[in-house]
């Protein structure tokens, strides 16, 4: 989906760019900021907040960050922590959530993503933000990263299905249903959706620094188990057992798509959904 300018947030964010043109901060340079988060993505509901990305040159110190929420006329939720780089502010009834960091905060850790790969998920987070990102200025700087993000790399991507791989389990899932533990049953049926879902996302060349928006984004996959999103809600409504089988089934599904788009990755799908398989028998 793409950014929809009519609303309020959107046009609120242009008031605030407005606000801070001619404003000069005492050290730090403000040099490019962006529209973020499900505002930027158009995915922005009735409870959504706007979320701003400030770029510095410096890392911008407690005063300044006051000098900014003075100029845009906001009100601070809580009081700013220098150990922190987000900032919670109301303006117009609508919450504001500003993350600050500096540009070369951002250009190093895009340089090393594409240097060595990396498939953390705070460097994945970031990758997916700016691919959404909505400028409001310094767009020559938002420009260089988004040309960057909008080639994913195989590298990468091979990295990211790695290293959910071999996290891949079952976590016993059945045995809390032995157990009556809904809460722990739940909880394993989410890591294990969350770790489907970060391959997925991979093959499919997404980003997908967080589960937010993660039944939108399998909806629009074109490399997913059929009707994935649909399948995956109703494991936790139906039938335990039945929600059980289904996500074993999943996993399979999603080994074979692994299998037949990266086969450069060493693996085997019978043995590695068999390890998955492995359970606490009882005595």
């Amino acid at each position: 989906m793409n950014i929809d300018l009519s609303n309020p947030r959107v046009i609120l964010a242009k008031e605030i760019r407005e606000k801070l043109r001619n404003v000069e901060f005492n050290g730090p340079e403000l040099m490019a900021m962006a529209v973020g988060g499900s505002v930027s993505r158009g995915q922005a509901d009735a409870f959504s907040d706007l979320e701003l990305l400030c770029f510095w040159d410096i890392f911008p110190d407690v005063e300044t960050r006051h000098a900014l929420v003075e100029a845009i006329g906001a009100d601070l939720i809580f009081q700013i922590d220098d150990d922190q780089n987000e900032d919670n502010l109301i303006l117009k009834d609508v919450q504001i959530d500003i993350m600050h960091n500096t540009v070369d905060y951002y250009d190093n850790m895009i340089s090393d993503a594409w240097e060595f790969h990396l498939a953390d998920y705070q460097t994945l987070g970031f990758l997916d933000t700016i691919t959404y990102a909505y400028p409001l200025f310094g767009e020559d700087i938002l420009n260089v990263w988004k040309e960057k993000t909008n080639v994913y790399p195989r590298e990468l991507a091979i990295n990211v299905i790695f290293d959910n791989l071999v996290k891949l389990h079952n976590g016993n899932i059945e045995l809390y249903i032995q157990r009556d533990n809904p809460t722990e049953f739940y909880a394993q049926m989410v890591a294990i959706q969350r770790k489907l879902f970060n391959i997925l996302s991979a093959i499919n060349k997404n980003y997908a620094g967080g589960y937010k928006w993660m039944y939108p984004e399998l909806e629009s996959m074109e490399i997913a188990p059929v009707n994935i999103a649909v399948r995956f809600k109703q494991m936790f409504i139906g039938n335990k057992f039945e929600a059980i089988e289904d996500l074993y089934a999943i996993v399979f599904e999603t080994l074979f798509l692994v299998k037949h788009n990266f086969p450069e990755i060493d693996f085997n799908v019978e043995e590695t959904f068999d390890k998955f398989m492995i359970k606490r028998l009882p005595l």
